[in-house]
Formats: C-alpha cells, sequence, structure tokens
C-alpha cells in the first residue's frame, strides 16, 4: 500500500511540476509579445498578444493616435449567414495602440497613423488574432460546399489580404454554402465628421 501511495505521489508531483512549468513559459512568451491566434471573434487580445500580433503584423506601437493619415473603412463580416460583431478595442492596450484600430461595434476600422503609408486589411486581421486569407476566415475553411467571399465596395475580390485599406471602403467578407451568391453590400453610410 506504501508503495502504491508514493507512486501516487510522485506521479502527482510531476504532473504539477509539468503544469507550473507550461503556465510560466506560456507567461514567458506572453511578455515577450508572442502572437497569439485565437480564432475567437468574440476576443480582442489582452496587451502582451496585442504587442505581438502587432510585431507579426508588421505595425507600430503607437503611444496615441496618428494624426498624419486619418481614414476609416467599414468591415462587415457574414459567416453562415450571420452578421458576425466586429468588438469594440481592437489594437487598443492599455497604454498603447496601433495605427488600425476599432473604437466600437459598429465594424468601423480606424487607420490612424502618424506617417502616410499603405495599410492592409490582413494586418488587422494579425493583430486581432483572427487567421484569414483566401481559403479561410478564422475556423471557416473553404471545400466543396463552402466558399470565401470577400467583396470591396461590392465586387468580389482576389487577393482579399492584399487590399489596401483606402478612405471609406466598404469591405465585406461572406463565408457560406457554396451553392449560394452573396449580395455584396457596395457602401456604408459613414456618420458624420468620419
Amino acid at each position: 500500500m506504501k508503495k502504491i501511495i508514493t507512486i501516487v505521489v510522485i506521479t502527482l508531483a510531476v504532473v504539477g511540476i509539468g503544469i507550473v512549468l507550461f503556465l510560466q513559459d506560456n507567461k514567458t512568451q506572453q511578455q515577450a509579445g508572442q502572437p497569439v491566434i485565437t480564432n475567437d471573434f468574440s476576443k480582442i487580445p489582452d496587451n502582451a498578444q496585442l504587442l505581438g500580433n502587432l510585431k507579426s503584423a508588421g505595425l507600430d506601437v503607437l503611444n496615441s493616435e496618428g494624426t498624419v493619415l486619418h481614414i476609416h473603412q467599414h468591415l462587415d463580416l457574414v459567416i453562415n449567414g450571420q452578421n458576425t460583431q466586429i468588438p469594440a478595442d481592437i489594437g487598443i492596450g492599455s497604454n498603447f495602440i496601433s495605427p488600425i484600430h476599432t473604437h466600437d461595434t459598429t465594424g468601423i476600422l480606424h487607420v490612424e497613423s502618424p506617417v502616410v503609408k499603405d495599410f492592409k486589411l490582413s494586418q488587422f486581421f494579425i493583430e486581432w488574432g483572427i487567421d484569414f486569407d483566401n481559403s479561410h476566415i478564422g475556423i471557416n475553411f473553404t471545400d466543396s460546399s463552402h466558399k470565401l467571399v470577400v467583396g470591396l465596395n461590392g465586387s468580389p475580390v482576389p487577393d482579399p489580404q492584399n487590399i489596401i485599406l483606402k478612405p471609406h471602403d466598404e469591405i465585406e467578407i461572406w463565408y457560406g454554402a457554396s451553392d449560394q451568391t452573396p449580395a455584396l453590400i457596395k457602401s456604408f453610410n459613414f456618420p458624420k465628421g468620419l
């Protein structure tokens, strides 16, 4: 009986040490700013995750919103017929901000940079922690019964990752049954001043 108890205690100790080491390594990676892809549309990255995601996306970490380039786009995300809400505060850390970010859940993307340069749609998804390319959005992959269509101002785009964000663009990402044809959204009525 003592032998069994000793084996159980040793096993529990080894498992416990393994869990502690795993958690410590995970925390170290997050503190080091490692990118984190969650593919969870409802979550925004925490500070450490966001820093890693910004680095991976090639986006600068800013102390405040830039004022040299200040433009807006609207993003609609439709998955299997359901509108998916874009969370508020994507790209906003506790004491820093990305040049591409959201302030609310309207789907309006804010590009506010201290320099004039091109920003891409793919950079927004990398900072958010969502996989996105021609074949999938998050965990929704194209296959024989599903397709992905990305529209820019109502027209399909063959290479959506490389969409350059321009003033008042309407971007729709549609994923659904391959036998359906989406009526892509052509425009968005931006609030006055945007």
